[in-house]
């Protein structure tokens, strides 16, 4: 069903805005010159044709393969267990989780537990600015206020949290990583996990692609487009389902 599937769905809905595409491109390592109305088919090719083989590519359009099997192809590679009860979005979850246990990895090998204790307070803290500020609807609120200091972060680690919670808390984490690396981002907002962080993480030459490209042989799927794209894409569908439409940080 690969025309018409989520990716091909995401990538012609006509809220996503031109800095979405510009991420997009900065995120896959490519340069921008495509033309405005060619920008779904390049994306579609460009990102389902990292995933798949190139020999087989020669006799695919740009909608194969299909978004699905990209998705659990990417959870196989990055050894997360899947079921087959697991819905796709339960999929795309685990995949984000997961990139964060490893950002949380790399972080303590290169700076140190106390850089990370000091993400988890900064998450936290962003969490209660976000609720005081009345910008987290208040029955998701409640259910925050349940999870304190390094309680919120293990309960988004042990997958626990879904939906809402996971995305907006997900996009903290994001955010207070990328700070701690050194990326200049203004405060984090209740919306997008914004492209440049996300770039600046996964991208070429991405401080966590990095330690993922560690975990196995890459083989003849060019996971270093791949996994990030598969993240933006994941961010991009819960910005649209839960999220400003558009709006991002600077």
């Amino acid at each position: 069903m690969a025309k018409n599937d989520e990716l091909d769905v995401l990538l012609r809905d006509p809220r996503l805005t031109d800095k979405d595409f510009a991420d997009l491109y900065e995120i896959l390592g490519i340069k921008i010159g495509v033309p405005n109305s060619d920008l779904s088919e390049f994306f579609n090719r460009e990102i389902r044709h990292s995933y798949g083989h190139s020999a087989a590519n020669l006799f695919r359009d740009c909608f194969e393969p299909d978004y699905s099997e990209i998705v659990k192809g990417t959870a196989i590679k990055l050894k997360i267990p899947i079921k087959e009860h697991h819905t796709l979005e339960e999929v795309e979850n685990k995949i984000i989780v997961e990139i964060i246990e490893i950002a949380k990895e790399e972080i303590i090998k290169k700076k140190g537990k106390s850089a990370w204790e000091e993400i988890e307070k900064s998450v936290a803290d962003e969490v209660d600015r976000l609720i005081k500020d009345g910008k987290i609807p208040q029955q998701f609120a409640d259910e925050f206020k349940d999870l304190r200091g390094a309680a919120l972060m293990a309960a988004l680690l042990g997958g626990r949290l879904a939906g809402f919670l996971l995305f907006i808390l997900a996009n903290q984490v994001f955010f207070a990583v990328a700070r701690s690396l050194g990326l200049g981002i203004g405060v984090a907002i209740a919306g997008p996990i914004i492209g440049r962080t996300l770039a600046f993480l996964l991208g070429p030459p991405g401080f966590v692609l990095a330690g993922i490209l560690m975990a196995f042989d890459l083989g003849d799927t060019n996971w270093k487009k791949v996994v990030p794209a598969i993240a933006m894409v994941i961010s991009l569908r819960r910005r649209l389902q839960f999220g400003d439409e558009g709006s991002s940080a600077a």
